[in-house]
């Protein structure tokens, strides 16, 4: 009887081994992990550098243009920005500037109070710029953006360059406004030229001044030739 018993055992014993190892193949190289990221390729780059050519320095090429004597096409680009922080008071002052006409005559203050008229300055390339010192967008532009150099590159009017005006429109109490405030961001990023303050915000009204920063360009002739942004990349991305 045992040599029968024992031929029993291994008839059910083997089968049951071989199940068992059948459950616990060693890994092989189809159960290695795959990289679900190719590198990039081609097609991939070409996008890149796509989005890098589409930046479009607005107001540079049409200083550019205005600087080296020739007329600009009249531009109407559209500004981005912070809004321009006006006094709470109706509608205000109607807009009076149009591309192509003559710009609308103010006078303001400097921050040590000395007037500045924009028509004594007549003859001249003149750039406005709507700015507030708190804005996140100014900021950026005066830090790493397309203001940090531009000014300066063109010189100040005392060189024969352009004369470049930040306005100011913010009104007591709000975002941006104040002398010193103005003073600290004009010493922190080395403003030469003068910074104006418009807190009735009756220049910035009359110009449609909508955003900070939001830039015009006034010829020699007195004309309003460029209104709208520094390019279309707000904080360096370039819109879609």
């Amino acid at each position: 009887m045992m040599p029968m018993v024992r031929t029993l055992f291994l008839i059910i014993l083997v089968p049951t081994l071989f199940v068992g190892c059948s459950k616990t193949e060693p890994a092989g190289p189809k159960d290695s992990p795959t990289k679900a990221t190719a590198a990039p390729g081609p097609a991939a780059k070409s996008k890149s550098d796509a989005s890098a050519a589409a930046v479009v320095p607005f107001l540079e090429d049409a200083l550019a243009a205005v600087t080296s004597g020739k007329s600009p096409a009249r531009r109407d680009t559209r500004p981005y920005g912070c809004s321009v922080k006006y006094a709470d008071r109706g509608a205000g002052t109607a807009v009076a500037a149009k591309l192509g006409e003559p710009a609308p005559d103010f006078e303001l203050q400097d921050l040590d109070g000395k007037p500045v008229k924009l028509s004594s300055l007549r003859g001249q390339t003149i750039v406005l710029e709507w700015y507030n010192p708190q804005c996140p967008f100014v900021e950026y532009a005066y830090n790493e953006g397309p203001l940090r150099e531009l000014a300066k590159q063109h010189g100040g009017h005392d060189q024969g360059g352009v004369v470049w005006l930040n306005i100011n429109s913010s009104a007591p109490g709000k975002q941006g406004a104040g002398v010193e405030l103005n003073r600290k961001f004009a010493s922190q990023y080395k403003i030469a030229h003068p910074i104006l303050l418009d807190e009735s915000g009756d220049v910035g009204r009359a110009y449609g001044a909508k955003t900070t920063p939001h830039m015009y360009i006034i010829d020699a002739s007195g004309t309003l030739v460029y209104r709208g942004g520094l390019d279309n990349a707000p904080f360096g991305k370039v819109e879609s």
